[in-house]
């Protein structure tokens, strides 16, 4: 059974990786007007290679064998978590609703849990199945304002399609990342993922451009993408991963929860939004769902 420690460092993994990608969030939803989304996500991840090659290519060549002989593997995880989700996210961002995405993100955690119950067999003790609905209801009085009727004046579109698979794409890609093979390194791992993903993302970038090979990349949006590539994309996936090793699936994804409390704080911070008393509410809600969940099952 995991020790106190283990268990704190999965947490505070898992609460970092949430807390970068809640700022892909923000910068994302006033960006899309200067890059369209297969291109942002193309550009996203080149950035993401070329910070990680540099330390990962001496592991990739060492453990080349290794690699070959988990390429299928490695394949679908690269196309699941690096090709198709946030591409989706951005295409998804682009046919609806800040407060829909936000609505439909947060049923990821859900997916992660429950295939992780159903698949490996991860187990739903009370305090794991209590967490989680804490955690749920506490971004339900975020995303409503305290007013449930809110929901009832929901129109759902194409986006939302689209948010809803690609929660269940990051679920996907959540659990197979527990299933990652003991003799591949975490450098490994993600300088395999995140290569093939890029590769394989190259046909979609070029189908947007009109199969123009001239580059696009403003000078402008440097900054921008810098953020997306090494922090949301580089850092956020090494310390998500890290912790789905360290407490598994379920338990790293009730932290995810936090996402749009993150979002709040930072839009304060950098966007001058207010905080007020449901904010407060549900950050207590959240955080004690998320403390309650990570609980041992021992």
């Amino acid at each position: 059974m995991e020790d106190r420690k283990t268990r704190w460092l999965g947490i505070m993994c898992a609460l970092g990786a949430t807390a970068l990608w809640a700022g892909n969030f923000i910068v994302a939803r006033g960006f899309h007007h200067s890059l369209p989304p297969v291109t942002l996500a193309f550009w996203r991840w080149v950035i993401a290679v070329a910070v990680l090659l540099p330390f990962a290519l001496p592991h990739l060549v060492r453990e080349r064998a290794r690699i070959k002989a988990h390429a299928g593997y490695l394949f679908l995880t690269a196309f699941s978590g690096v090709t198709l989700f946030n591409t989706l996210v951005y295409v998804a961002g682009l046919a609806t609703t800040a407060l829909n995405l936000s609505l439909i993100a947060m049923v990821s955690p859900l997916f992660i849990v429950i295939l992780a119950w159903l698949f490996q067999g991860e187990t739903m003790h009370g305090a794991k199945v209590a967490g989680t609905l804490m955690a749920f209801f506490g971004v339900l009085l975020l995303l409503t304002g305290g007013s449930p009727g809110v929901l009832l004046e929901l129109r759902f579109n194409i986006g939302d399609l689209l948010m809803v698979v690609a929660a269940l794409i990051f679920a996907f890609y959540s659990l197979l990342v527990k299933q990652k093979p003991p003799g591949l390194s975490m450098m490994t791992f993600l300088g395999a993922t995140f290569c093939l993903g890029l590769i394989m993302l190259v046909p979609a970038y070029l189908w947007e451009r009109g199969f123009s090979l001239a580059p696009l990349m403003p000078l402008t949006s440097m900054g921008v993408l810098l953020y997306l590539g090494v922090c949301a994309a580089v850092a956020a996936f090494a310390l998500w991963n890290r912790a789905i090793m360290l407490i598994g699936p379920g338990r790293t994804a009730v932290c995810y929860y936090l996402l749009p409390l993150f979002s709040g704080v930072e839009a304060m911070i950098f966007l001058g939004e207010p905080i007020g008393w449901i904010h407060l509410a549900s950050a207590g809600l959240i955080l004690s769902g998320v403390a309650l969940s990570s609980r041992s099952s021992g």
